[in-house]
């Protein structure tokens, strides 16, 4: 689920890259918190 490009990005992007695999991997957390 870690994209290869990662660690060359931002960190701003990371956490987003981050939530975004959080999301994906924890939708009913994340609908929660919605």
């Amino acid at each position: 689920m870690y994209y290869p490009g990662r660690a060359h990005m931002a960190p701003k992007l990371r956490v987003f890259i981050d939530y975004f695999c959080h999301k994906a991997i924890l939708p009913s957390q994340q609908s929660h918190h919605r």
